[in-house]
């Protein structure tokens, strides 16, 4: 295996491809976009019970997403394309809906760094870590990924605690006993 940078240029021969800057790109700008959804819609005002499960399955399928994408595994890696890709259509969406100049800002703000974010998540499909893992690795090989999927934790746990724009969609359950 020839070994290689962060940029990419070739290293020390022997070692693992270390963690691209991309992949660090990718999970600071969804942190940041995920603030500011938090700043612009709100925090949810559902019971405490219903809070709580969001915000832990939340933090769950993001860190689970998030774990899959650094290890380069297809099916979480189109997740996450998806999930950026709606969240350009929807940012787009929420910018022509703006009521005020406060609003327009977040909107704009939210739409760049979900831009930053693809932007990174292409780039990173053209390093040598994701071609790398592509080769599927053992989990103990190469640099830890910690840190990575604690963000995305962080980012699924702030996703959960986002409240919907517009009073969102109240669902009951009722099941008739007999």
């Amino acid at each position: 295996m020839t070994p290689v940078s962060v940029d990419g240029g070739v290293e020390q021969s022997g070692a693992t491809p270390p963690l691209p800057r991309s992949i660090w790109v990718v999970a600071w700008a969804s942190l940041a976009g995920q603030v500011v959804l938090v700043v612009w819609q709100g925090r949810r005002v559902d019971d405490e019970v219903s809070l709580v499960l969001s915000v832990v399955l939340g933090a769950l399928v993001v860190g689970y997403v998030c774990a899959g994408v650094v290890r380069a595994r297809s099916v979480r890696l189109v997740l996450a394309w998806v999930a950026l890709v709606l969240s350009v259509i929807g940012g787009l969406g929420g910018l022509v809906s703006v009521d005020d100049l406060g609003q327009a800002a977040l909107a704009v703000l939210s739409l760049a760094t979900t831009g930053v974010a693809l932007a990174g998540l292409a780039n990173f499909l053209r390093t040598d870590w994701y071609a790398w893992q592509r080769t599927k690795p053992s989990v103990r090989q190469g640099a830890p990924i910690g840190q990575l999927v604690a963000i995305g934790v962080l980012v699924g746990v702030l996703g959960g605690l986002t409240g919907p724009v517009d009073g969102g969609l109240n669902v009951r359950i009722a099941v008739a006993e007999r």
